[in-house]
């Protein structure tokens, strides 16, 4: 059509139409804007330029989605938190609830509903069941989501790496908390003391630890929000006496030592040890302190079995007054023997 135009123009021109001219022109240009539109639309779709709907598609499958915090699905609504409710058959009732300090929301007509403690499938049947009861809708379906979460937090004390506060949004096992704690620091011992959010302060859980992270059955404890976890330091035993290295040692790895793993850590005994007469100190449930035989030498033949050290033992190795009089002896010869040969060498 275009092609023709021309032609048309000089026709009307040379005929004198004028009002055919001016249509002629105006149906030109409208052609030519056509034409350029249909031109540009082809061009930006071989560049992959969006249009329309689909841009609008791959806009939205190229953006980022936010992930859903962990232990979400299993999370116990708490005072404070915010739901999203919507019942289908009265869209009116539709919008945000936030839990108040008792852990309830006000639904219109429906008043007070607790949701604390509840997952959202059973927050769901419970605001159903409300709606039912109070005659306002013979059937109910009800879908209830999180709009803001309320974290909860547990108090981890004592032997871990950074002790404090931990968030967490519903229960872990205690081997998760002692990870989001830092881990246990060397002197953690196998003790370790969970108070609940709803008992007492003095009613407290212990959770013996024989395997550190390895006893799985004490690992697997759940720890819920509200809750206080107490890792207790490990024990420390002392030896004292005829050793190379006297001090205390900590009772490490599962919390147990017996007296040759003690004497061992002290990097063993000197020379002047009365190894036959160690033995451990030990304070009893009175008070008093106890002596206790430990039968090294018999230990160290492997005949007996070592005594287990409790915490706060002492194990002292006494020195022999006849190992320490023939050292003395030893070490005057050694002197004399040294001074003589410097002597023979100064005065052949």
């Amino acid at each position: 059509m275009i092609k023709r135009i021309p032609k048309l123009l000089s026709t009307c021109i040379a005929a004198g139409e004028g009002i055919v001219f001016s249509l002629l022109l105006a149906c030109c240009c409208s052609a030519q804007l056509h034409a350029q539109q249909q031109t540009g639309s082809g061009q930006g779709a071989q560049l992959g330029q969006p249009h329309g709907g689909a841009a609008a598609g791959r806009s939205a499958a190229g953006s980022v989605e936010a992930l859903a915090p962990e232990g979400i699905a299993n999370l116990r609504l708490s005072p404070g938190s915010m739901v999203s409710v919507q019942v289908f058959e009265e869209p009116d009732l539709n919008g945000n609830y936030r839990l108040d300090s008792s852990g309830a929301i006000n639904l219109p007509l429906g008043g007070e509903i607790p949701l604390a403690t509840l997952t959202l499938p059973e927050a769901e049947t419970a605001i159903a069941a409300r709606l039912i009861s109070a005659e306002i809708l013979k059937m109910a379906h009800v879908v209830v989501n999180i709009a803001e979460y309320n974290a909860g937090n547990v108090i981890v004390l004592g032997e871990v790496a950074s002790p404090g506060r931990v968030s967490i949004l519903t229960g872990r096992t205690l081997k998760e908390i002692l990870a989001l704690a830092g881990g246990l620091t060397p002197l953690a011992g196998n003790e370790i003391v969970v108070h609940r959010a709803n008992q007492p302060s003095d009613v407290t859980e212990t959770i013996h630890d024989h395997g550190g992270i390895n006893d799985q059955a004490a690992m697997d404890v759940s720890i819920n929000p509200g809750d206080s976890v107490l890792v207790r330091k490990t024990g420390v035993v002392y030896v004292l006496g005829a050793v190379i290295r006297p001090g205390g040692y900590a009772m490490q790895e599962s919390g147990e030592l017996n007296v040759v793993e003690a004497i061992a850590l002290a990097l063993g005994t000197t020379p002047q040890a009365s190894t036959n007469k160690t033995r451990v100190l030990r304070k009893g449930p009175d008070g008093t302190l106890l002596e206790i035989s430990t039968l090294y030498d018999k230990v160290t033949k492997g005949q007996v079995v070592p005594l287990q050290l409790h915490a706060e033992d002492i194990v002292f190795v006494p020195n022999s007054a006849v190992k320490a009089t023939l050292g003395l002896i030893q070490s005057e010869l050694n002197s004399a023997a040294t001074a003589t040969t410097y002597y023979g060498l100064e005065h052949p």
